[in-house]
């Protein structure tokens, strides 16, 4: 999970749920990093920006 180690620690601001329209959650942390979480075939996919 080195990936995600960007984010690890930092402050979380906000949580979108977009969950209606893309079966998709968003955490948005300090310093404008993201952290996309979506279910892809039934699983859990999660993609950071930037990476």
């Amino acid at each position: 999970m080195a990936k995600f180690d960007g984010i690890r620690g930092q402050e979380l601001l906000e949580v979108e749920d977009k969950s209606e329209k893309e079966d998709q959650i968003t955490l948005i942390f300090k310093d404008n990093r993201f952290l996309f979480i979506k279910l892809e075939n039934g699983k859990m996919v999660a993609k950071s920006i930037p990476e």
